[in-house]
């Protein structure tokens, strides 16, 4: 061994669950409010209440009207109907802001506005609709009225000395607006702490900036402070520091001198280059080393010296942003003074999964909500992904406690939205889908996940989803989607498949075909490396029937054929992957649609026409969004929009039910 070497990883030390590193924090004083400050009640909006509020008058502070009409007392008006009327004297007028001199006597009544002071004598006001004025001096009234009727009493809405409002609460416009009916110019408030968001990575770019080759764009940095701007943290992104302890070291003690809270993101792992365990223990004390979850295990958490929480977060932004949504933003909430109680929504598992146990695993799922009942469906996605988060509607907590998830077992999802959509579209992927959703107004109302035909197939068979599009060749007849449809019984008794459109597969390199690639049998070259779609997609079974038909024009056996293929077990999930792929010099070669080869500037050899259909689950057809859908499959303009994509084409029956 080189002695020169010397092994600056840091293992890990004993794995906490979040709920150990909150109380950990708890215990050690560090997860309580930084101090206490008052404020006008025009800065008070998102700011936490100190103390409780009692209500120093009573509201409303004086028996008021109602409504517009005649003071009067009751026994006045007693009897009183359309064909028995009452006549009143009518002595003057109390309108609203005004003392009221004037005393209701005998068969009189005054004339009174909305909110203003019930004159001495009155007991109720009958309403303006229910008289006729006949006179300066008159007015008959049709209709009776009971003690207190249309008066709001001093002290009926809020009474002084009540409890309105309790520590800890977060003002909005309502509690605001009861503060200031109530006279209270200025609260006390906890102070808010100063959070700073630091990303650090030698691989980390600047939006806005060319990316360079094995470089990528800081997502960190802007996604947990948009984050903790939107749970109401006061958050500000500082930017992008290098993997160089020195530099890190320097720049967040300078930092500690002006924020509360020092949060970053990348630099946690036990590996040579991460720093961020090594800074935090020259800064203070490491309280947390790694947790005991999936992903974000490299968490660290620590005290500086002046006190002040620094919280370093996993580089890979869906780690980050689990670990930011469920221990990171309620630790910052302690700090402020409150807890938020956060929507769960209790799902049926749509998958089986064995797991390690003493772990918590954090899955990404879309919900669907069907027949009275909401299923969580896991989304294809790596702790890396930066899009998983877009797609989610929530995050499924996997327990540690347990070591095996088994289909129909219900689990814990913490809702990123707040509330359900109204459809699940979970399928085969397309390029083209999303636009149409947008373009239809239901893209709101939609959660959308591409996994693939078959699995979407699973999926509606088993009723977990609303709409599943699919492109499945049957080998056989050579036709797309129906056949397969109609030789499943189960499955024709749960969906009808409506016609989608047409978009043509290619087979795409670079521009200008430097390989020279002229059809299939081309991919047996051992210079060129293809990009094949994932297992249990339409194109793989499309790519594995063109492979067939060469094996049996070679003599060869399939098999044969896919070990010369260099690259048959590279998988991407989307046409644009491949696209992308072939792009970048990651392959020689793919199968994806005409547009996304367009997309991304390849040449390309057409290859055949498939259709893109979509199967309704028979229980969702008369949901709005479904609705929307599908009458929008139908409509001109909408097979306008599809054929003026390349690559596209919609058919003389796109939108109609084609079975069963």
């Amino acid at each position: 061994m080189d002695k020169a070497f010397v092994d600056r990883r840091k293992v890990f030390h004993t794995l906490l669950s979040i709920e150990e590193a909150l109380s950990k924090l708890e215990q050690l004083g560090l997860a309580k409010p930084i101090g206490i400050e008052e404020v006008e009640l025009e800065n008070a909006f998102g700011r936490v209440l100190a103390e409780d509020i009692y209500s120093p008058i009573d509201y409303p502070p004086f028996d008021r009207s109602e409504v517009d009409g005649y003071a009067t007392s009751f026994k006045s008006t007693e009897g009183a109907d359309e064909l028995h009327p009452k006549r009143l004297k009518v002595v003057g007028k109390v309108s609203i802001g005004e003392v009221p001199e004037l005393v209701v006597e005998g068969n009189s009544a005054v004339v009174i506005d909305t909110g203003a002071v019930i004159p001495k004598g009155a007991d109720g006001v009958v309403m303006e609709e229910y008289t006729e004025r006949i006179a300066q001096n008159e007015v008959i009234v049709y209709r009776s009225i009971t003690p207190g009727e249309n008066i709001s009493f001093a002290g009926s809405d809020v009474a002084l000395g009540e409890l309105v409002l309790k520590k800890g609460t977060r003002l909005t416009y309502r509690e605001i607006g009861i503060l200031a009916a109530l006279g209270i110019s200025s609260v006390k408030v906890f102070k808010k702490p100063r959070i700073v968001i630091v990303s650090i990575g030698n691989e980390l770019q600047k939006p806005g900036t060319a990316l360079a080759l094995g470089k990528i764009y800081d997502t960190n940095g802007y996604a947990v402070s948009a984050l903790l701007k939107q749970y109401g943290f006061d958050a500000r992104y500082y930017g992008i520091l290098p993997d160089n302890e020195e530099v890190v070291y320097n720049e967040i003690t300078a930092l500690l001198q002006s924020y509360d809270v020092i949060v970053t993101s990348g630099g946690t792992s036990a590996g040579e280059e991460d720093v961020v365990y090594r800074v935090f223990e020259r800064l203070g004390t490491v309280l947390v080393h790694g947790l005991k979850v999936k992903p974000g295990k490299p968490t660290v958490i620590a005290v500086s010296r002046e006190g002040k929480i620094l919280f370093g977060l996993p580089g890979f932004p869906f780690s980050a942003l689990s670990v930011a949504i469920l221990l990171l933003s309620r630790v910052l909430e302690r700090l402020e003074g409150f807890e938020t109680k956060r929507r769960l929504v209790w799902a049926l598992s749509t998958f089986k999964v064995r797991k390690d146990i003493g772990k918590t695993w954090f899955t990404p799922v879309a919900l669907s909500s069907i027949g009275g009942k909401v299923f969580a469906i896991p989304l294809q996605t790596s702790s890396g992904s930066v899009s998983t988060l877009l797609k989610a509607d929530g995050i499924a907590i996997l327990h540690e406690d347990k070591d095996y998830i088994d289909e129909g077992e219900e689990i814990e999802v913490v809702s990123l939205d707040g509330e359900l959509k109204e459809a699940t579209v979970i399928g085969s992927h397309d390029t083209l889908l999303p636009m149409l959703l947008t373009k239809l107004g239901i893209i709101d109302k939609v959660s959308l996940g591409f996994v693939g035909s078959y699995r979407g197939l699973q999926l509606m068979k088993k009723g977990y989803i609303d709409v599943s599009p699919i492109h499945l060749l049957d080998p056989v007849t050579g036709e797309y989607n129906v056949p397969l449809i109609e030789s499943d019984s189960e499955l024709r008794s749960k969906a009808v498949l409506i016609r989608g459109y047409r978009r043509r597969l290619v087979l795409a390199f670079r521009k200008g075909n430097p390989k020279n690639i002229k059809g299939f049998e081309d991919l047996l070259r051992h210079d060129i490396r293809f990009v094949n779609r994932n297992r249990g997609s339409g194109t793989r079974i499309y790519i594995d029937k063109i492979l067939e038909d060469v094996a049996k024009k070679m003599g060869q056996s399939f098999l044969e054929i896919v070990k010369r293929v260099n690259g048959y077990w590279y998988e991407v999930s989307t046409h644009t992957g491949v696209a992308a792929a072939i792009a970048q010099g990651r392959a020689d070669a793919g199968v994806c649609t005409e547009h996304a080869a367009i997309l991304y500037n390849l040449d390309y050899i057409p290859l055949t026409w498939e259709y893109y259909d979509f199967l309704i689950n028979i229980q969702s057809m008369n949901k709005s969004a479904i609705r929307k859908f599908i009458d929008g499959l139908r409509d001109l303009l909408t097979r306008s929009t599809i054929n003026s994509f390349k690559g596209y084409e919609a058919s003389s029956d796109t939108g109609s039910k084609l079975c069963c």
